[in-house]
C-alpha cells in the first residue's frame, strides 16, 4: 500500500516508483517462439484489462485502508497477471467518479519528463483561447505554468505563454539534464523572442547557438535543445526586454534528467564494533542492526566466534543470516573464514529473488572457504534489493561462517562518478620486509598505496631471489592505503621486494623503492615413511627428505637393542634411508630421525615398529603414464603399519578404459609363482568430478613404470578393482548385467577391469602407435561390481560421495564414502571383488593364471592407485600369499551368454524414394527381408557377424514397412567361451517414413513458432526438426530470425543427403534482421549432421548440455558458413564420426568450415571443450577457413588422434585466428589453452596451418601435440603464455615438420623459449623465412640473425578482432604486418568470402487440386485441427517435461484453420504445468493459454473454449473505426460465447516496421455503438503485440506513435450493490476472499467506499 499514492512521491521517489512498476511487471509471460520481447522493459506501456480471471498469490487484503489506493500485484506468470490501479490520490468526494472512470497515470520513464499540449489530459480538452490554470502539468507535474497562459488560437494544439514575462513555464532539475522545447511564434509572419533562464536569472545558450536569446518565426514548430543543465530551477519565457515582444506558443517540452550520484560506504568490523568487540567467545549476538547507520542486520543463530581473531559466526544451513538492502547499485566485500584450520564452509550471497550472486572472478555463486585465515570475497554491480549472507541450507560444507568484516559501497541517484585520473594516483612503496616471528616460514611485507575506486585495482608485490629471478608475486586488493602480504620462500637466501600499482586499461605504476630480507628456511620435521623388517633384528628405515638438511641422524634407544647400547647412525643427504641392526626381535622399537644443518636440527616424531624375525615386503611409490607427475601424484603412510594415503591432484594422471592409464601407484612385488589375496578398505576423503578419467582402487599388473615414465603411453597387462567411470547394460526383465538392455552410466561406479594382450612381441608396435596391432591384440573390458542404480533404468548416476563439485548424473541417496576391495589370484585366475557395508560381496572372475606373467615373469605388482583429482586413504591393508599347491583347485570356466542383436542401422526417415536399407548383426546366419507388398528384398542371404548388408529399395510416400527375419547358425560361437543366449529366429518390423515438405517448392520456411504440421510456407512455417528430417536435394530451408528454445537435439540422419549438383541448404533468412539462435537450454546435444552435401549458413548454436557438443559434423561434402557456436557444454563445432561402429570409409570427409566463430564453450571439468575440433575419426579433406576461436575452456583447435582409432585425415586450417583459449570470457582459468593443437599420440597427420594467427592463449600458440609432421606456413604466434611454437613428438625416431614464414614474437613473458625438439635436420626449420623467439636475446630472429621489431606490426595492443561485410576476418590493425616485413613471413589476414544467397520465390501452381500450401496468407490452406493429434502431442510433451525437470518452460504451437474449440482434456493436461499452447490462425494472429494460469482453475464446467478467429470480419462501423487514428486499423472477430473462464492471450503481428510504437486494443460495444479501450502494448522488434482477453467479440487493433490518452473501460458485473453492503460481506456471501473480489473489480479505487446501485463482477 502506498501512502498518498504514487503521485505524491515526488521526484525523490522516482527510483521507488520504478521499483514498484518493475514488481508489477516481473515475470510477464514471453512466448519466445513468437519473438515477443519481455514486458519488464516497458512497464509504463501496459495498461491492459488483465486481472479479472487471475488467481491470487496473496489471498488477504486488509479492509482498513487509509488512502484508498492499494497497489495489487498478481501472480506474475503471464501478462494476465498485471493489476494497474490509478496512482492519483482520490478524496472521499471523488470516490464515485473514480469508480466509474479510470484516471490515466503519467509517469517518468528513466528520468524523462514530458509535456505535450496535444495529449495533455487538461490542455487537450480546452477550447481555443481558454485559460490554462496556473499549476503543475506533464509527467508527474514536473512543469509549472503561471501567469498569462492560454490554449493557443490555432489548429495545432499548443499553449501560448504570455509576452514579456507575463506568462512563465518553470521546472526544477535535480542533478543534470538535457531539455528540448518545440515552440513557434503566434502567426505565420510573426516572430517571438524565446529564452531559458537559470536560477540566477541568466540566459542559457541552446545547443548550436552562440547566445541565449532565440528568435522563432512563423507557426511551424522550432525545436530548441539544451544540454548539461545543472541542478536548479529554470524559466521559459518571452523576456521583458524582448524586441519581438509576442507570446510563445509551446507545443511540447521534454527534459531528460540524470540524478546526481551519491556514493556512501557502509562497514561492519567485528574487531571494532561497539557491541561485538565486547562479547566473550561464544556469546550470542543479538538480532538487530549493526555497522554504519545500522546498515547490516543479523538474525537467527549468530554468535561471537570461538577464536582469538574477533569475528561473528553465522549459524550453518541458514540458521543464521546477515542481511542488507541496497538502494541503487553497490560493490561489496566480505572477509570470512571457516570454523577451524582444516574445516571448510560453504558461503553464498543471495539476492532478493533467492538466487546466488557470483563473486568477482568466480564462475558460480557458491564459494567454499577453508581454514581460519581470512578469505576476501568481492562483488561488483549489486542491483537494488535486499541481500542475504549465509551458509546455504543445502550446503555440502554445512558449517558456520566466520565473518570478520563486511563493507558495502553504495551509489544512489545516478551513475557512479568517473574514477580519479590515474596520473593523480601516487606510486606505491614498500615499507618493510621481515621474516615473521609468528611463522618463520613466511616473510611479511608491508606496503603503502591507495587501493579503491579512486586508486588502484590492486597492488602487486614481487619477490626476487638472489639470482634475479621472480620467485613469487602476491596481490593486495583490499580497499585502503596500508597493506600487508605474506610470502613463503622455498629456500634460504636474500629476497628483494618491489611493488607496483595496477588498474585495468592503465599502465602499471611501479614503486621506486625496494626492501630486502635475509631469509633462513626453517628445517622441517623429518617424517619417517616406514620401517620394513629385514629379519635377524635388522630393519630398513626410510623417511622424507628435509629441504636444506645436510645430513640425518637415525637413533634407537638402548632399550630396544640386543646389546643395550643406543644406535646413532649418520646418513649424508640426499640419501633418505638406511638399515639399522641389532634390534630386539618380537619387541616394539621406537625409531627417530634428526635432520641437521650446521647447528640447526629438527627431530622427527618417534616411529613405533614391532620388529619381527622375517623379511617383510618392501612397498614403493611411483607415478607413470599420461599426465602423471611428481607434483600431482603423491602418497603418505606405510602399508606395513596399515594406512596409506594416495592423492592425485587435478590433472594428475588419467584412467582410460580403452587405452593406457596414467596414475600414482603404491605397490609391492609378489613372486609370480605364488597365489595371493590382497584387500584394503578405502576411505574417500574427496574427489573432484572431471571428464570420466578420474578414479582410484587396487590393481595387479605385470609391469610398473619408473617415476615419470610413459608420458605418452605406458603399456602393461592389469586387473583393477576400480572406482571410476563404469558403464554397462542391464537386462531389467531378468535383473542382471547383460550385453543389451538399459544403458547405465556410472560417474563414479565400482567395477572390475581387465586389460590384457600386451606382449614383448607387440610392445614395440604398441609404443609406435600401431592401430592395427592395438585392434587385434589389446583387449580391455569393464564389469560392474555394484548395480543398485540399474533399478532406476537408463541414465547417468554417481555412487560415490565427498565430491568437491557436482557430479554428472544423479547422485544416489547416502553415497558411498568407504568400501572394501579385493584382488585374489588363485588356481582359477584373478577374482576381483567389492564388499559393501553390510558385508555382501560381488565378485567378477577372470580365468587364466598366466595373464600377468607376460612382461615380467618373476613378479606381479600389487597395490593401490589414484588418478586425476582424488584423495583416498587405504587402511586394513592385508596381503597373504599361498603356494598354488596348497590352494583350492581350479574352477571350470563358465560360458558367457551373448544377447542376439540383429539391427537395421539405416535411418527411419528418408527424403528420397531411393533408399538403402542397411542391416548389421552380431551373429552368422541367414537374413530375409520382405517389403509390405510381400515381395522379397533378400531371401536367406548368408551374412557374417559384424558385416553390413546394404539393400537398395524404392519407397512410396508415407510409411514403408519391412519385415526382417534373421536365423543364426546353430553352431555359431562368438568365441571359445561364449555363445548366443538364444538361437531362435528373430522377426520384427522396421518402418521407414518417406515424406516431403513443400515438395513442389524450392523453399521450406522454419520459424521459432513453427510446428510439425505446418505447411512450411513463409506465412505458415514448419519447425526445425521436421524441416531437416525431410528436406530433399536442392531445397533451401530458410530460418526466420529469433531464439529457438529447444530441448532435443537437431539431427540430420544419415541418408538425408543432397547431391554435388543440388545441395540441401539450411540458411538464415537474408531479409531478417535477427540471426536465428538455436538455444538448447542445457538439455541435450546441439546439432548432428550425418547427411552429406549440406550447406549451412548464418545461425547460432548455444547452451548445449554439459559434455555435449554444439555442432557435430559427421557427414561429408558439407559447408558450414558464418555459424556461431558459443557457451556450449563441449566443443563448439567438431568433425567426427556418427556411430561408434563406423569404419574409416564412413568417417566424415571433404567438409569446409568457413568464416565460423566459436567461443566461450566449456564443460564442467574444463577438459574437453574446444572451439573447433577435427579429431579421432576424421577422413581426408577437412578445411577450416576464416574461422575465429576464442576463450574456450580447452583449445582453440584440436586435431587429436589416438592409437585405438589410428591416424586421421590431413586437416587444413587457413586464414584463422585463435586467442584467449584456456581462459573463459570472464577470466576464469579453465583448461589446457592451446591455440592450434594439431595432433596427438605421436601419430602422423601432415596437418597444415596456413596464414593464421595465435595470440594470448594460456598455453602454446602453435602446438604439434606430438604429431611428428605438421606443416606451418606464413603464420604469426604472439604472446602465448607457453611456447609460441612447439614442434615435438613423444615416440618414434624421426620428425618431418615443415615450416616456412613463421613469425613468433613477444612483448611480454620475454624469457619464454620455443619448443623445437627436432628429429630431423635443424636447418629445415631454422631458415631465413622463419623468425623464432630467442629467450636469451629476448628477440625474434631468423637463421641469419635478422631481427623482427615492433615496427613490423601496425599494433601489438588492444586486439579488436571483427569481421568484414563479406565474412572474412578484420584484425583492425592488431598484428597486421607493415611493409618492413619480408614477403612470405607472418600472416597477412585474407580469406574466402561467405556465400550470398537469394531465396527463390515460390512456384505458383494454378491447379485447383494442388494440395501444397502456397497461399501467401498462411491461413486458408492450414489444416483443420485434429484435436486427437493435438491432445496426444500435448500429453507426450507434458510427459517429457515430467521426466526432465530442467526444462524451464515450453511453448507448443499449432497452426489451424476453421473452428478452434480447445477441448477440456487439453486444458486438464496442461493444467499447472509450464507448457503454453498457442493456436495460430495465420496472418500473424494467435491465441494462447498457459498451463500455469490454469493451476487453480476449476475446469469441470468448461466443455471447450472457442478461440475461432474471423480475420475477414468488418462488422465495426467504418465511422467508428475512422474515429480511432492509427497507421494500422485491423479488425478481428472472435466468437463471443461469454467469458472464456480462463486466461487467454491474443498475439497480433502488426509488422516490424512499427517496432517501438504502441499497439492498441479496442472492443466494440454493439449496444452502445462505441469502441471501448482495452489497453496498449509496445510493439517488439519483430512486430509482435500481445493482449489479454476475457471473452470474444469484435476487436480493433490500431498502431499509433504513442499510447492513447484514454481510460480503460470495465464491463459492468451482474451484482448490484444494496444498502448496507460492504465489500467484505459481498465477498463472504459469494464464497470468496476480499482480495478475490477486488481482483474481479479493478475499477474500485477505494475499497472503503462503494455506492448503492453500483455493479460488481462476481465471475
Amino acid at each position: 500500500m502506498l501512502s498518498g499514492g504514487m503521485g505524491m512521491l515526488g521526484r525523490r521517489g522516482r527510483k521507488e516508483r520504478k521499483r514498484l512498476m518493475a514488481l508489477l511487471l516481473a515475470g510477464a509471460m514471453v512466448l519466445s517462439g513468437m519473438g515477443i520481447s519481455p514486458l519488464s522493459a516497458q512497464a509504463e506501456e501496459v495498461t491492459v484489462e488483465q486481472v479479472q480471471e487471475t488467481e491470487p498469490v496473496v489471498e488477504q487484503v486488509s479492509e482498513a485502508v487509509s488512502d484508498g489506493n492499494a497497489e495489487m500485484t498478481e501472480n506474475v506468470g503471464s501478462v494476465n497477471h498485471i493489476a494497474s490501479n490509478s496512482a492519483k490520490k482520490i478524496t472521499d468526494e471523488a470516490v464515485v467518479q473514480a469508480a466509474e472512470t479510470a484516471v490515466p497515470v503519467v509517469q517518468s520513464t528513466d528520468g524523462q519528463y514530458v509535456f505535450d499540449a496535444a495529449t495533455d489530459s487538461v490542455v487537450s480538452k480546452l477550447d481555443k483561447n481558454d485559460k490554462v490554470d496556473a499549476g503543475k502539468y506533464g509527467t508527474e507535474g514536473y512543469f509549472t505554468f503561471s501567469g498569462s497562459v492560454k490554449r493557443a488560437n490555432s489548429s495545432t494544439l499548443s499553449v501560448e505563454i504570455g509576452k514579456t514575462e507575463t506568462g512563465l513555464l518553470t521546472f526544477t532539475v535535480s542533478g543534470t539534464a538535457d531539455a528540448a522545447f518545440k515552440v513557434s511564434s503566434t502567426g505565420s509572419t510573426n516572430s517571438s523572442d524565446f529564452i531559458l533562464r537559470n536560477a540566477d536569472g541568466n540566459g542559457v545558450v541552446a545547443k548550436g547557438a552562440t547566445e541565449a536569446l532565440v528568435v522563432v518565426t512563423g507557426t511551424n514548430a522550432t525545436e530548441i535543445k539544451y544540454e548539461g543543465l545543472k541542478e536548479g530551477t529554470y524559466t521559459v519565457c518571452n523576456p521583458a526586454s524582448a524586441t519581438n515582444d509576442r507570446g510563445i506558443r509551446l507545443l511540447s517540452a521534454v527534459v531528460d534528467e540524470t540524478p546526481v550520484s551519491v556514493t556512501k560506504d557502509y562497514a561492519f568490523d567485528a574487531a571494532t564494533d561497539s557491541v561485538v568487540s565486547k562479547l566473550d567467545k561464544n556469546d550470542k549476538v543479538d538480532a538487530g542492526k549493526y555497522g554504519t547507520e545500522g546498515y547490516f542486520t543479523f538474525s537467527g543463530s549468530v554468535k561471537r566466534a570461538n577464536s582469538s581473531t574477533l569475528s561473528v559466526e553465522i549459524g550453518k544451513t541458514e540458521t543464521g543470516l546477515l542481511t542488507f538492502t541496497v538502494s541503487g547499485t553497490a560493490d561489496a566485500a566480505f572477509k570470512v573464514s571457516s570454523t577451524g584450520s582444516t574445516n571448510s564452509s560453504d558461503f553464498i550471497l543471495r539476492n532478493a529473488d533467492g538466487n546466488g550472486v557470483v563473486a568477482k572472478g568466480a564462475t558460480e555463486a557458491l564459494v567454499v572457504v577453508t581454514g581460519t585465515n581470512a578469505t576476501e570475497i568481492k562483488y561488483e554491480g549489486l542491483k537494488e534489493g535486499t541481500y542475504t549472507v549465509c551458509n546455504p541450507a543445502s550446503a555440502t560444507n554445512d558449517r558456520g561462517i566466520r565473518l570478520l568484516s563486511a563493507t558495502v559501497s553504495e551509489t544512489t541517484g545516478g551513475s557512479k562518478p568517473a574514477r580519479a585520473d590515474w596520473s593523480t594516483v601516487e606510486a606505491p612503496t614498500v615499507i618493510s620486509a621481515v621474516q615473521s616471528t609468528d611463522n618463520k616460514n613466511n616473510i611479511e611485507v608491508k606496503i603503502s598505496g591507495n587501493v579503491g575506486y579512486d586508486g588502484a585495482d590492486a597492488l602487486s608485490v614481487t619477490m626476487i631471489n638472489a639470482d634475479g629471478e621472480v620467485a613469487a608475486t602476491q596481490n593486495a586488493a583490499t580497499n585502503g592505503t596500508e597493506h600487508s602480504v605474506s610470502f613463503t620462500p622455498v629456500a634460504s637466501g636474500t629476497y628483494t621486494f618491489s611493488v607496483k600499482a595496477i588498474r585495468a586499461d592503465e599502465e602499471d605504476k611501479q614503486g621506486t623503492e625496494t626492501k630486502s630480507c635475509e631469509f633462513v628456511l626453517p628445517l622441517t620435521k623429518p617424517v619417517i615413511k616406514g620401517v620394513t623388517c629385514q629379519g635377524g633384528g635388522k630393519a630398513k628405515v626410510a623417511w622424507n627428505a628435509v629441504k636444506e638438511a645436510e645430513k640425518y641422524l637415525v637413533t634407537v634407544d638402548g632399550a630396544y637393542t640386543t646389546d643395550g647400547k643406543s644406535i646413532e647412525k649418520e646418513v649424508t643427504a640426499p640419501t633418505t634411508d638406511t638399515v639399522v641392526e641389532g634390534l630386539k626381535v618380537d619387541q616394539e622399537a621406537v625409531i627417530y630421525v634428526t635432520a641437521i644443518r650446521g647447528d640447526d636440527n629438527k627431530l622427527s616424531d618417534g616411529f613405533s615398529k614391532k620388529i619381527v624375525d622375517e623379511v617383510q615386503y618392501e612397498w614403493a611409490f611411483t607415478y607413470y603414464g599420461p599426465s602423471a607427475s611428481s607434483s600431482k601424484n603423491k602418497y603418505e603412510g606405510d602399508a606395513t603399519t596399515g594406512t596409506v594415503k594416495v592423492v592425485a591432484d587435478a590433472g594428475g594422471g588419467k584412467l582410460q578404459p580403452t587405452a593406457t592409464d596414467g596414475l600414482g601407484f603404491y605397490y609391492t612385488a609378489i613372486p609370480s609363482d605364488k597365489n595371493f589375496t590382497f584387500s584394503a578398505t578405502l576411505k574417500v576423503n574427496k574427489w573432484t568430478p572431471n571428464n570420466g578419467q578420474e578414479g582410484f582402487g587396487i590393481m595387479a599388473a605385470d609391469r610398473v613404470g619408473a617415476p615419470g615414465e610413459g608420458s605418452n603411453a605406458y603399456w602393461n597387462n592389469s586387473y583393477m578393482a576400480v572406482v571410476g567411470k563404469v558403464e554397462y547394460n542391464w537386462d531389467a526383465a531378468n535383473g542382471k548385467v547383460s550385453d543389451a538392455g538399459d544403458k547405465i552410466s556410472m560417474k563414479l561406479g565400482i567395477g572390475a577391469q581387465e586389460k590384457i594382450g600386451v606382449t614383448y612381441e607387440n610392445l614395440d608396435a604398441l609404443n609406435a602407435n600401431d592401430s592395427a596391432t592395438l585392434k587385434s591384440d589389446y583387449k580391455t573390458s569393464m564389469w560392474p561390481l555394484e548395480t543398485s542404480c540399474a533399478q532406476s533404468g537408463t541414465g547417468t548416476y554417481n555412487l560415490i560421495g565427498n565430491n568437491t563439485d557436482k557430479a554428472k548424473g544423479t547422485t544416489v541417496d547416502n553415497p558411498i564414502t568407504e568400501l572394501k576391495l579385493t584382488i585374489q589370484k588363485n588356481n582359477t585366475g584373478y577374482f576381483i571383488s567389492y564388499t559393501d557395508a553390510a558385508g555382501n560381496t560381488e565378485t567378477k572372475k577372470y580365468y587364466g593364471t598366466e595373464t600377468l606373467n607376460v612382461l615380467d615373469d618373476e613378479y606381479v605388482y600389487v597395490g593401490m592407485f589414484a588418478a586425476r583429482g582424488v584423495d583416498i586413504t587405504y587402511s586394513d591393508i592385508n596381503l597373504t600369499l599361498i603356494d598354488p599347491a596348497d590352494d583350492a583347485p581350479a574352477e571350470e570356466r563358465e560360458m558367457t551368454l551373448v544377447t542376439p542383436a540383429y539391427n537395421i542401422i539405416s535411418a527411419a526417415v528418408s527424403n528420397s524414394a531411393a533408399y538403402d536399407l542397411i542391416y548389421s548383426g552380431n551373429a552368422d546366419g541367414k537374413l530375409s527381408v520382405t517389403a509390405a507388398d510381400g515381395s522379397a528384398v533378400v531371401s536367406d542371404r548368408a551374412v557374417t557377424a559384424g558385416t553390413k548388408v546394404t539393400m537398395p529399395v524404392s519407397l512410396t510416400e508415407g510409411s514403408n514397412k519391412f519385415r526382417i527375419s534373421f536365423t543364426p547358425n546353430s553352431d555359431y560361437r562368438p568365441n571359445e567361451y561364449s555363445k548366443l543366449s538364444s538361437y531362435e529366429t528373430v522377426t520384427y518390423e522396421f518402418t521407414v517414413t518417406y515424406k516431403s515438405v513443400r515438395r513442389d517448392q524450392k523453399t521450406i520456411y522454419v520459424a521459432p513458432e513453427g510446428s510439425a504440421g505446418a505447411a512450411g510456407s513463409k506465412e505458415n512455417p514448419v519447425d526445425i526438426y521436421t524441416a531437416v528430417k525431410y528436406a530433399k536435394a536442392g531445397q533451401m530451408i530458410v530460418l526466420k530470425g529469433g531464439v529457438y528454445n529447444l530441448t532435443s537435439t537437431i539431427k540430420v540422419e544419415r541418408g538425408i543427403d543432397g547431391t554435388k549438383e543440388q545441395m540441401i541448404y539450411l540458411i538464415a533468412d537474408p531479409s531478417d534482421s535477427q540471426r536465428p539462435v538455436f538455444d538448447f537450454n542445457r538439455a541435450c546435444a546441439g546439432m548432428i549432421f550425418a547427411g552429406d552435401y549440406w550447406y549451412c549458413q548464418g545461425f547460432d548454436v548455444t547452451n548445449t548440455q554439459d559434455t555435449q557438443k554444439g555442432i557435430q559434423i559427421s557427414g561429408s561434402n558439407c559447408v558450414f558458413d558464418n555459424i556461431q557456436a558459443y557457451h556450449n557444454g563441449n566443443t563448439g563445432i567438431q568433425v567426427s564420426r556418427y556411430l561408434t561402429t563406423d569404419e574409416r570409409e564412413d568417417w566424415p570427409s571433404n567438409d569446409l568450415i568457413l568464416n565460423c566463430t566459436s567461443y566461450g564453450n566449456a564443460d564442467i571439468g574444463y577438459e574437453d571443450a574446444d572451439g573447433f575440433a577435427a579429431k579421432l575419426t576424421v577422413g581426408d579433406g577437412i578445411v577450416f577457413d576464416g574461422c575465429i576461436s576464442y576463450n574456450n575452456a580447452d583449445d582453440g583447435w584440436d586435431l587429436f588422434a589416438k592409437v585405438e582409432t589410428g591416424s586421421i585425415g590431413s586437416v587444413t586450417i587457413k586464414n584463422c585466428v585463435a586467442y584467449g583459449n584456456g581462459y573463459l570470457e570472464d577470466g576464469t582459468d579453465a583448461g589446457n589453452g592451446n591455440g592450434f593443437k594439431m595432433g596427438g599420440s605421436s601419430i602422423t597427420g601432415y596437418h597444415t596451418l596456413i596464414n593464421s594467427v595465435a595470440f594470448g592463449n594460456k598455453a602454446k600458440g602453435i602446438d604439434s601435440n606430438s604429431c611428428p609432421d605438421i606443416q606451418v606456413k606464413q603464420s604469426t604466434s604472439f604472446n602465448n603464455e607457453s611456447y609460441n611454437v612447439a614442434f615435438y613428438t613423444n615416440a618414434g625416431n624421426k620428425t618431418d615438420f615443415g615450416a616456412t614464414g613463421i613469425l613468433s614474437y613477444r612483448t611480454k613473458n620475454l624469457t619464454q623459449q620455443e619448443q623445437l625438439k627436432l628429429l630431423q635436420e635443424e636447418a629445415t626449420i631454422r631458415t631465413t623465412m622463419n623468425y623464432f623467439w630467442n629467450e636469451t636475446k629476448q628477440e625474434s630472429t631468423n637463421s641469419e640473425g635478422n631481427v623482427a621489431k615492433d615496427s613490423w606490426f601496425v599494433s601489438t595492443t588492444d586486439p579488436q578482432i571483427t569481421r568484414n561485410a563479406d565474412g572474412t576476418i578484420n584484425m583492425n590493425g592488431f598484428l597486421t604486418l607493415t611493409a618492413e616485413v619480408p614477403e612470405g613471413v607472418g600472416a597477412r589476414m585474407t580469406g574466402t568470402p561467405s556465400a550470398v544467397f537469394t531465396v527463390a520465390a515460390d512456384v505458383v501452381n494454378n491447379n485447383d487440386d494442388d494440395d501444397d500450401d502456397d497461399d501467401n496468407r498462411g491461413s486458408s490452406a492450414a489444416p483443420a485441427v485434429d484435436w486427437t493429434d493435438v491432445s496426444n502431442s500435448v500429453q507426450d510433451k507434458v510427459a517429457e517435461m515430467m521426466k526432465n525437470p530442467a526444462i524451464a518452460s515450453v511453448n507448443m504451437n499449432f497452426v489451424c484453420s476453421g473452428e478452434v474449440k480447445v477441448p477440456q482434456n487439453v486444458l486438464n493436461t496442461i493444467k499447472g504445468t509450464k507448457l503454453t499452447v498457442a493456436f495460430h490462425s495465420g496472418n500473424g494472429v494467435a491465441l494462447s493459454i498457459s498451463g500455469q494460469d490454469l493451476k487453480n482453475k476449476d475446469l469441470s464446467k468448461i466443455q471447450n473454449i472457442d478461440l475461432t478467429v474471423d480475420q475477414t470480419s468488418n462488422t465495426i462501423p467504418a465511422n467508428v473505426v475512422s474515429a480511432k487514428s492509427g497507421t494500422v486499423n485491423r479488425q478481428l472477430g472472435i466468437r463471443d460465447t461469454g467469458s472464456f473462464g480462463v486466461n487467454v492471450n491474443i498475439h497480433v503481428n502488426v509488422g516490424k516496421d512499427n517496432s517501438g510504437k504502441s499497439a492498441n486494443l479496442y472492443r466494440y460495444n454493439t449496444e452502445k455503438g462505441r469502441l471501448e479501450y482495452c489497453g496498449s502494448f509496445t510493439i517488439t522488434s519483430t512486430g509482435q503485440s500481445m493482449f489479454a482477453l476475457k471473452r470474444g467479440g469484435n476487436y480493433l487493433v490500431t498502431v499509433t506513435d504513442r499510447r492513447p490518452s484514454e481510460s480503460i473501460w470495465y464491463t459492468e458485473g451482474g451484482y448490484t450493490v444494496k444498502s448496507g453492503d460492504t465489500l467484505s460481506r459481498i465477498a463472504k456471501r459469494n464464497h470468496m476472499t476480499l482480495a478475490q473480489l477486488l481482483r474481479r473489480n479493478v475499477q474500485i479505487t477505494n475499497q472503503n467506499v462503494i455506492r448503492v446501485g453500483q455493479k460488481l463482477n462476481l465471475e
